[in-house]
């Protein structure tokens, strides 16, 4: 488990009001962190469950109140008794602490609480309430909220996992990651209790594991890092004409042909804002304000390019996202079965899987079509990615237990077994599934 001093050492600029046309800021898939996201208001959100009010205590004890950051706390309250959190936080802070009755607009240097039994979500600047969604018996409260968070607030979203007895928050905290967002998880050792903790740190998303007084100061200087940044222009470089856009700009291909010569991936056709906005965030989370700066601690930093590679290739994943889109592929599956037997073959190929999640979720589409025939043809799929770390995970095919959040209870029942607190995919469709 990583110790602080092994993780990259890390503005507070006046909130953006929502767009005046009620638009959603939600991300589209394909645009993972859109400049419109840069100009939101700075939410940082902080779930936990057992344990985890005093680690509140001393967040908020050592969180400046002036910092133009908003904050929304998430735990897992019981709906049967009335809630004193937000009293209890209101005598460790100066900011207004509020717990939430209904929808109300995000402002910043204020505390938002959510009330016991609802769960809570960001849309176009405000706070949403909705009825608990304690799927079977599970607690989702914290991913729910950090992935409408991600969803709407992008770059400008901090998650921040804290003591709980459970896996909540893992997959939210990979949503924010996505989004470009960061991502901070307590010290296990220091937790009262380490599973939410542990299970976030197990997605290899996370920015930083620190101790909770440690916290505020690193995130408030990550914020004031993002005014100072200097990178190239998102366009085309050849139209920067300036001695420091082409010092930006030398600096950038040097980062890349090291990147290329470490990790042997070669970024220089890939979208241009996309790498810069990952190379920002590297610079942001380490505390450096020019490209050069970022290449020097990249060559010193041996750990540095592995961290910048898994930024460049995150890629947005859970199972059966985007359920319009698989209720397309329902006919289309249909289709590939046509007219073939038991010495036929249908393969699919699923490109960019990441962590498996969408290939299994089609083998699994698969299977069930399989199934509804006599003498069904042989199902294969073949799923690829460039990063090695997520195939290894795709293929071990465990997943924490709030992926019933994606997966329906008649699915999880045929195709999951439980191994130790966290899903498995069965052997039989992890079988039918070939990562490269």
């Amino acid at each position: 488990m990583p110790e602080p001093e092994d993780l990259p050492e890390p503005s507070a600029a006046p909130a953006a009001e929502p767009p005046e046309d009620g638009r959603s800021l939600a991300l589209e898939p394909e645009d993972m962190v859109p400049e419109r996201a840069y100009h939101t208001q700075r939410v940082v959100g902080l779930g936990g469950s057992a344990g985890s009010i005093g680690a509140l205590q001393t967040f908020f004890e050592k969180m400046p109140a002036d910092t133009g950051l908003a904050f929304v706390v998430v735990l897992h309250l019981s709906p049967e008794h009335e809630s004193t959190l937000a009293q209890v936080l209101q005598r460790a802070t100066s900011m207004p602490v509020v717990q939430v009755n209904g929808p109300v607009h995000v402002e910043p240097d204020s505390v938002y609480v959510i009330p016991p039994g609802k769960h809570l979500a960001m849309t176009n600047g405000s706070l949403q309430l909705s009825d608990t969604l304690r799927e079977r018996g599970r607690r989702i409260a914290v991913d729910h909220f950090f992935r409408s968070l991600a969803d709407t607030h992008g770059p400008h979203a901090a998650a921040v996992v804290l003591s709980g007895a459970d896996g909540d928050g893992a997959l939210g905290i990979k949503r924010i990651k996505e989004r470009g967002g960061l991502t901070v998880v307590q010290r296990p050792e220091e937790a009262e209790h380490e599973a939410m903790p542990r299970a976030s740190i197990a997605t290899r998303m996370i920015d930083w594991v620190l101790p909770v007084a440690e916290m505020p100061d690193r995130i408030v200087g990550y914020w004031e890092a993002e005014r100072a940044i200097r990178l190239p222009a998102m366009d085309d470089p050849a139209a920067e004409a300036r001695a420091e856009d082409e010092r930006h700009e030398e600096a950038l291909r040097g980062i890349l042909t090291f990147l290329r010569n470490r990790t042997g991936r070669d970024f220089s056709y890939y979208k241009r804002a996309t790498i810069l906005r990952r190379i920002g965030r590297r610079m942001q989370v380490n505390g450096l304000e020019e490209p050069s700066a970022y290449l020097e601690y990249l060559c010193g930093h041996p750990g540095e390019a592995g961290a910048l590679l898994q930024d460049l290739l995150i890629s947005v994943t859970n199972f059966f996202r985007d359920k319009e889109a698989f209720e397309v592929l329902g006919p289309v599956i249909s289709s590939l079965f046509a007219g073939k037997g038991p010495g036929d073959d249908v393969r699919v190929w699923v490109p960019g899987c990441a962590t498996g999640e969408e290939a299994y979720s089609i083998a699994m589409l698969l299977r069930e079509r399989a199934d509804q025939m006599e003498d069904p043809p042989l199902v294969q799929v073949f799923a690829t990615d460039l990063d090695e770390s997520a195939i290894e995970v795709a293929r071990q095919g465990s997943y924490p237990e709030t992926i019933v959040a994606d997966v329906s209870e008649e699915r999880l029942r045929r195709f999951f077994a439980k191994d130790h607190g966290r899903f498995r995919i069965r052997r039989e469709i992890r079988e039918s599934v070939l990562f490269a």
